[in-house]
């Protein structure tokens, strides 16, 4: 009998878990520079040397997204069947003892080249095209970057987000990136040396970069929000955030965009929150206010 057969959301949180670490290793470069005038640095003056010198968390950040993607692969293999990810023959196997089981982990499981054709095979929903071709193209560079040390094989910041929110999106349609980066920060140590207040400023300081960095469309795809538009606090990050040190990471957006919209978006929570169209009582122009009475352009 084979024991301790894995189940599909047992490869998912591991899935999750990779692009979060490969994310934490950026978001520490990211917020590390938006801090550079506080030490007295010219962020634009260091920017060039500052990411040359990030090249190696780079390169492993972009080696630990192709990791996760194939735990998440592997997940979809296993709500099918996990018995799909085992590649030898029965003449491989292992072999049992009387009375004794097979732990599942004792077989060879298949490889990463094939992870699309299985589930494709077996799955009533087909994984994209253009998934197939970004996953293959982001394997043949994890392969070049671990066997090489070339310096022709830089990898950009940008490239890395961008690695990581297509391929969550793909994988995970009703999540937000940041909705999932949240609620990893909330169970992580920080938080529990922080309080629940380090995930809110965490996540919402990183996506504040992350959207100074993206391109619109990029914007309104993964993040669920138009760069053009103009931008609100949300009423429940900043209930629940920090606001010692002023709370000031505008991400949220009407919908619709008009006049008379109350419905406020945030990316964050990935929920759209009930606001007012009153006008600020504290002098200044914002005219939309929270259920809590707070105006969501000043934060009063």
């Amino acid at each position: 009998m084979v024991v301790n057969v894995p189940e599909s959301g047992d490869f998912y949180q591991s899935g999750k878990e990779l692009f979060n670490f490969a994310w934490d290793a950026l978001s520490s470069l990211l917020i590390e520079l938006d801090q550079a005038d506080y030490y007295g640095f010219d962020k634009n003056e260091v920017s060039e040397k500052y990411w040359a010198g990030a090249q190696r968390t780079l390169t492993t950040s972009l080696a630990i997204v192709q990791q996760g993607v194939e735990f998440v692969l592997k997940g979809k293999i296993a709500a099918i069947s996990p018995y799909l990810l085992i590649s030898d023959p029965p003449s491989r196997w292992p072999s049992s003892e009387v009375g004794k089981s097979i732990d599942f982990s004792q077989f060879r499981t298949v490889d990463a080249q094939d992870l699309i054709r299985i589930h494709d095979t077996f799955s009533p929903v087909p994984l994209s095209s253009t998934f197939a071709a970004r996953f293959h193209s982001l394997r043949e560079r994890r392969n070049v970057i671990i066997h090489s040390v070339g310096k022709s094989n830089a990898v950009q910041v940008a490239e890395v987000i961008e690695a990581v929110l297509y391929m969550h999106k793909s994988l995970f349609p009703a999540e937000t990136w940041a909705w999932n980066r949240r609620n990893f920060l909330e169970n992580s140590p920080d938080s529990e040396l922080g309080g629940g207040e380090f995930a809110i400023n965490r996540t919402c300081w990183e996506f504040s970069i992350v959207k100074s960095i993206l391109k619109r469309a990029d914007i309104l795809d993964y993040m669920g929000i138009d760069a053009k538009q103009r931008a609100y606090l949300c009423p429940e990050c900043l209930a629940g955030a920090n606001t010692d040190a002023g709370f000031e990471f505008k991400l949220a957006n009407l919908r619709p965009k008009s006049s008379s919209a109350t419905l406020l978006y945030c990316p964050v929570c990935n929920v759209e929150h009930d606001v007012r169209r009153e006008d600020c009582k504290d002098g200044c122009p914002g005219n939309v206010i929270s259920e809590g009475d707070t105006c969501l352009t000043c934060g009063n």
